[in-house]
């Protein structure tokens, strides 16, 4: 009986030698429901790992899937803003171009313009200050403004121009207004307070406050002269300018008229 069992034994361990088949397995021709526990699980496992890894990818596809939408589109913008630089370089070089002719005209004109401005401002300094003694101070500051403007390096040609045409223009319906103030006039070395008239730049009268006495600018002598016969006239034009009297005609002492000359007559053209 020990041989006959130690015989079997051999044969079995044998068997599994060969064959690697558990011989307890074997022999029953099934396996056991641990073994098939087992195998059930990692096959669940496996799946589920599986399908873990299948919806990452999922993921990173439609993500991948979106960088290229958008890497295409940026292209699209890329080569469209390359065209459109082209086009837009074009343009350019034909501004450039017609900017130098514009900038070499500008240069032109300012050498030939510029020097005229500062002699037609200088001929109508000389002017105001020959002219009647009637806000004479707020006109030559007017004027100064102007030369301060045209002195500017960073004032452009227009605005200098503007400066001296609109200085120009002052002067001019100052030339045909008719204004009225009260005032100081030196009369024979002493203050007099005068309603100082003037119509145009054609006559500058004084008239007293007590309406006695009249006095008429005498540019020769550059200074007042008394009248006698015209100071109702005088009283009558003030009134007329005050609006205290209705407009009518009134002989004002003209005398004659001065002949104009020099500096003067350039600027009166």
């Amino acid at each position: 009986m020990r041989f006959e069992d130690t015989y079997l034994k051999i044969l079995i361990l044998a068997f599994v030698c060969l064959f690697g088949v558990d011989p307890g397995l074997s022999i029953a021709g099934k396996e056991s429901p641990l073994a098939v526990k087992e195998t059930s699980e990692q096959t669940v496992a496996t799946d589920v790992q599986t399908q873990k890894s299948v919806d990452e990818w999922a993921v990173e596809e439609e993500q991948l899937l979106k960088k290229i939408d958008q890497n295409e589109r940026a292209l699209k913008r890329v080569a469209w803003e390359q065209r459109k630089t082209g086009e837009y370089l074009s343009t350019i070089e034909e501004k450039m171009v017609q900017l130098k002719e514009m900038v070499a005209e500008m240069e032109k004109i300012n050498a030939e313009l510029l020097p005229m401005l500062d002699w037609g401002l200088e001929k109508l300094t000389t002017f105001v200050k020959d002219d009647i003694p009637f806000d004479k101070a707020a006109r030559l500051k007017r004027i100064e403004n102007a030369a301060q403007t045209l002195k500017d390096y960073d004032m452009n040609l227009l605005a200098k121009t503007r400066a001296l045409f609109d200085a120009v223009a002052r002067e001019r319906d100052f030339g045909y207004s008719v204004d009225i103030k009260e005032t100081e006039i030196e009369i024979e070395g002493r203050p007099v307070r005068v309603n100082l008239l003037k119509v145009g730049r054609v006559r500058l009268c004084a008239l007293t406050m007590d309406c006695e006495d009249g006095y008429v600018w005498n540019a020769p002598e550059g200074g007042y002269a008394p009248v006698d016969e015209s100071v109702r006239a005088i009283d009558e034009a003030v009134q007329i300018a005050e609006r205290i009297r209705i407009v009518e005609l009134t002989k004002l002492p003209m005398g004659r008229p001065e002949k104009v000359s020099g500096a003067k007559a350039v600027a009166n053209e």
